[in-house]
């Protein structure tokens, strides 16, 4: 019975908790959302500055001719079976060094195209093209309080004979960067190095200016380099959720892109593989607030039950005493008692018998049983190694217990030392 309410009212926990769940799961998720302005460029971040909306929109309209990848550009540059594509360099800063600048160069020759949208370029992209990239240096997490500041949008315009010119709207907390100097008259300096001199003839090739600020400062351009092209933009924000989902401002990208039509599109993100080995259904799961909490609680109230569970199954193992030997006791007690009421007689009856019963189980012979005769002491005597008339003479005495006579302690004494003596004897 008691055991019969022990499940029940564990049961009872049980559902309370099991109900508890999805009540905390509504409230976290009426709860206002917190988002990072963290800018990630990951194609799995839905935050605002993640590129989530960015891969699905290209993924979707370019169909199989849009993909990612973590190669560099001097793994990229070693594939001869490669045929010429467009790549598209999305970060807050376009690091290079000068294997991967060399490298770069010699798949733009190729034919391939580069297009490298960052507010923070590579110095040495910068001293080749011999231009100067103008940061802001804008925390991200500031940039939601600026924007609910200054609501005025600031203007991009279009401005490339290629297509038709057009002005779209921004909020100036996304794309303060420009570019300047970007068709440099400056004469190239006869001390120049040979070294340098390798790394700043890009600057002689004519810039297009693609789309300029609201200042006539340039914010994308392009050069042709061999058989290919390379963009340079300095709106990458633009190119994330928050700037797609921004009005019609995704015409302004697309417009970009559309410089890099007719070859398979490229977009390096170094994350891809690390997010790939990320995503599973647990990762998923601890990722959103109220699933997690849900987990979590749902493994205390596991290891709650558990717990609760095997106190209630765990019995207490007795201390099993060693059997102990009250017989010798008993004797004792018994003993005490003939001993105080002087029934001596009692007492020897009591050891005559307990000494016919131990004479038996050694020797075999039955005292009680056969007649007293020397043929019986003889059998006894080559048991015990006495002699036959002495055991004949205690055994004569025995005989007399059965009648009323009176004894006194000594004589109680010395049968019973005579009976220990053959006892002892029939042992050996």
């Amino acid at each position: 019975m008691e055991r019969r309410k022990l499940v029940k009212g564990n049961l009872k926990f049980i559902v309370f908790i099991l109900l508890l769940i999805p009540v905390m799961f509504y409230f976290e998720q009426s709860f206002t959302k917190e988002f990072s302005w963290d800018a990630s460029f990951n194609k799995n971040d839905k935050q605002p500055f993640g590129c989530f909306v960015f891969d699905d929109v290209l993924s979707s309209s370019l169909k199989g001719n849009y993909s990612l990848s973590n190669k560099t550009f001097f793994l990229l540059n070693n594939d001869s079976t490669a045929r010429p594509k467009a790549f598209l360099v999305l970060s807050d800063y376009a690091f290079m060094d000068s294997l991967q600048f060399r490298s770069m160069v010699s798949l733009l020759r190729k034919g391939n195209k580069v297009m490298f949208v960052s507010s923070t370029f590579s110095p040495y992209l910068v001293d080749s093209l011999r231009i100067t990239a103008h940061n802001s240096f804008i925390a991200y997490n500031d940039i939601k309080a600026m924007t609910r500041q200054t609501r005025k949008r600031k203007p991009l315009f279009l401005c490339n004979s290629a297509l038709p010119s057009k002005v779209y709207r921004f909020y100036p907390q996304i794309c303060t960067d420009f570019f300047s100097q970007v068709t440099p008259n400056e004469p190239k300096m006869k001390d120049e190095s040979k070294d340098k001199r390798e790394h700043t003839w890009l600057s002689e090739i004519p810039s297009t200016v693609l789309a300029k600020n609201k200042e006539g400062f340039p914010v994308a351009f392009s050069k042709k380099v061999g058989k290919g092209e390379l963009f340079l933009v300095s709106t990458p924000l633009l190119f994330t959720n928050y700037g797609m989902l921004d009005q019609q401002n995704a015409g302004y990208v697309f417009s970009l892109l559309s410089y890099m039509k007719g070859m398979p599109l490229v977009r390096f993100d170094s994350s891809e593989t690390k997010s790939e080995a990320k995503e599973t259904p647990l990762r998923y799961f601890l990722s959103q607030p109220p699933l997690r909490w849900s987990i979590y609680l749902s493994m205390f109230v596991l290891i709650l039950f558990m717990r609760f569970n095997a106190k209630r199954r765990q019995r207490i193992i007795p201390v099993i005493e060693p059997p102990v030997n009250t017989t010798l006791d008993f004797i004792k007690q018994i003993g005490t008692l003939y001993h105080q009421k002087k029934d001596y007689l009692g007492i020897l009856r009591k050891k005559r018998a307990y000494f016919a019963k131990a004479l038996k189980k050694e020797t075999y012979i039955d005292i009680e049983e056969e007649a007293l005769t020397m043929d019986l002491c003889h059998r006894l005597s080559n048991k015990t190694g006495m002699e036959a008339e002495k055991i004949y003479k205690m055994l004569k005495d025995l005989e007399l217990t059965q009648y009323d006579i009176p004894i006194d302690e000594k004589t109680l004494k010395d049968y019973i030392d005579r009976m220990n003596e053959i006892i002892t004897n029939s042992n050996k």
